[in-house]
């Protein structure tokens, strides 16, 4: 690609980017004074604000906050077992200090070390707010700590505070993410505004902005920041790069490397005051437009052909779930709206330090009776996480994480190939397996004994890596038409999706018509298909089909009056397809064509299914029309 002058000229015309630029320069004193950019000031703040005793007039509020966020994370669960917390909450701290920048006996510095001789309680607290972490000061800190404080009765709190929640390299830490801080200040600012000096609200009123700014919160910066990247890319691309040579290595960017060392002195003067009046909007939209996550992740749900209703890209923790897993919210409910795409199960990726990239697998906030019962279930198919997981109150249960390292986090190929790595790894695939048979038990309200299937006991070799999902038996799909007498004519053994249809069907069609474009192999009005599920299920589904818009109408009408339910929108004149039904079940072993067909009679032979053909077959009877 060529890169012009010309293309930044546009940029200047850009909406979008004005707005943003107005947005980021909006006055703020601790950004004039530079807090925003160094860990020390935030650690300062950080000090302040943990002080009871301190100009703040908060008292122990502040500490208090970041104990319960403590015992809220899910990813702390289990790490403060033992511990008292609720006397802690009830104590007024203040008693309490609070050191900055303490040293060890091994010379190094502990960023706040906050203690409370009153209540035995010591937090150590690591502030990485852009800085990476050492290698053995984490354990250095929390034995300083301990050879400080050997009293017996006392509490060690070890915190790893971070601004992009990475995980600590030592097990022991408690995580905190400026997140958690960011929110401690807006609830307290929200519910004391009458109360709060003056002075005191508009500072932690610009340190809330600082945050912000820092963590991505503000979704209206980020959407426009990718509507200005894929319009302007390669004068946002040149402008960055011309003052920024830490990029050269990366292939990528060669070429506008080399077209820059052939600018005049003036141009290049140009350049440079260009980019410094608008550094920080041009910095911004750089770091998100051309986020190598990001970008990654869509690559990723591309190639395992994931639906967009199924994923979000997030900047920090792009997220996805199985489409299949739609399927599963009459039987364990929906969770909060809040939580992630809206389904009780998530997956995330995300950057962990050493250059590494972790997935993880979550239970989230679904009805409590659902999610006890789910748990139970999959904690008998051998998954394993917190005990205290289901409590009543739990939110959050992760249920499988796995890392693995990026070779290079400048190459978006190399992070799509770990994704791929960790997403085909046969653990996960054992993991979507025992969902599916745990949520399976859970709809049929049976106990789940120990006889149930062992995945455990499954050959890891059966487990094959699946960037796709694999056919179905044709064998397996012939022999279920026999043993139904499904005719050939009313039949397609798709490699994908096999298909047929049932004489009431015709019937359905000489009455209604058949449908207003091609529609699978026959154009009728009914379709039955079999699908081959990600996490090892098979599905069988009852689609209606886009019927003459009246004709569609009048038979979701008479279906209505037997008492099938249908959405609003599948009542349009103007709508294609409807499932009136799907079902699914387990199969351990897809090689198994007897197993296979036997499961495929089993879901056709469904109570609710036969009840629907009933229905389908009364109306196809019916002498009279309603159009």
């Amino acid at each position: 690609m060529t890169y012009s002058l010309e293309t930044i000229s546009q940029l200047e015309h850009s909406k979008e980017f004005a707005k943003l630029h107005q947005k980021f320069h909006q006055f703020n004193p601790l950004k004039v004074l530079r807090v925003d950019q160094f860990e020390i000031r935030h650690s300062n703040i950080l000090a302040w604000l943990l002080d009871p005793n301190e100009t703040h007039q908060l008292g122990g509020f502040f500490l208090k906050k970041i104990l319960t966020r403590l015992i809220m994370r899910a990813e702390n669960e289990g790490k403060g077992e033992g511990i008292d917390f609720l006397s802690f909450l009830h104590s007024s701290f203040h008693d309490a200090e609070v050191a900055r920048e303490v040293k060890t006996h091994t010379n190094r510095l502990i960023d706040l070390l906050v203690h409370v001789p009153s209540q035995k309680l010591v937090l150590v607290i690591e502030n990485k707010f852009h800085a990476g972490e050492s290698d053995g000061q984490l354990a250095d800190y929390l034995a300083y700590a301990k050879r400080r404080f050997p009293e017996s009765g006392y509490t060690i709190l070890p915190i790893f505070l971070t601004l992009a929640n990475e995980e600590p390299s030592e097990d022991t830490y408690l995580l905190l993410g400026y997140e958690d801080v960011l929110k401690i200040i807006e609830q307290h600012l929200e519910f004391n505004k009458e109360t709060t000096a003056d002075a005191i609200h508009d500072f932690l009123s610009f340190y809330i902005e600082v945050l912000k700014e820092q963590l991505v919160h503000d979704e209206e910066a980020v959407q426009l920041a990718l509507e200005v990247y894929e319009g302007n890319k390669s004068a946002i691309d040149f402008l960055f790069l011309s003052q920024n040579k830490n990029f050269k290595k990366q292939a990528i960017y060669k070429g506008i490397y080399k077209q820059m060392g052939e600018f005049s002195d003036r141009e290049k003067t140009a350049l440079r005051k260009i980019y410094e009046s608008k550094k920080k909007t041009i910095d911004f939209i750089f770091n998100i437009g051309s986020n190598v996550l990001r970008e990654a992740f869509l690559e990723f749900v591309k190639e395992t052909e994931i639906p967009e209703e199924a994923y979000s890209a997030s900047i920090r923790s792009p997220n996805f779930v199985l489409p299949d897993w739609f399927d599963f919210e009459e039987t364990l409910g929906k969770p909060d709206s809040t939580y992630w795409l809206g389904q009780a199960f998530i997956i995330w990726f995300e950057r962990q330090v050493a250059d590494r990239i972790k997935i993880t697998v979550e239970v989230g906030p679904i009805p409590y009776e659902e999610r006890y019962q789910l748990l139970t279930i999959l904690e008998k198919h051998g998954i394993s996480f917190q005990q205290n997981a289901k409590q009543e109150g739990k939110k959050y249960t992760k249920i499988y994480t796995a890392w693995t390292d990026v070779k290079d986090w400048a190459s978006k190929q190399e992070v799509l190939n770990s994704m791929l790595e960790l997403y085909n790894a046969p653990e996960i695939n054992d993991l979507f397996r025992k969902i599916a048979l745990s949520v399976e038990g859970m709809a049929q309200q049976e106990e789940v004994e120990e006889d149930v299937l062992d995945l455990n006991e499954i050959e890891r070799e059966e487990l094959t890596p699946m960037t796709k999902v694999p056919s179905i038996p044709k064998a397996a799909f012939q022999k279920f038409c026999m043993e139904n007498g499904i005719s050939e004519e009313n039949r397609n053994p798709h490699q994908r999706y096999p298909s047929f249809t049932v004489p009431a069907f015709a019937k359905i069609e000489e009455r209604f018509g058949s449908t207003r474009m091609n529609w699978w192999w026959h154009n009728g009005p009914f379709l039955f298909f079999f699908d081959h599920l990600r996490d090892g299920r098979l599905k069988l589904v009852l689609e209606l089909g886009p019927l003459h818009g009246e004709q569609r109408v009048a038979l979701i009408e008479e279906l209505e009056a037997y008492g099938v339910n249908f959405r609003a929108s599948s009542r349009l004149r103007t709508a294609r397809y409807t499932r009136l039904f799907t079902n699914t079940k387990v199969i351990d072993d897809w090689q198994d064509e007897d197993q296979v067909s036997e499961a495929m009679t089993q879901l056709f032979k469904h109570q609710e299914h036969q009840r629907l053909l009933e229905v389908i077959e009364r109306i196809g009877e019916e002498s009279h029309f309603y159009f």
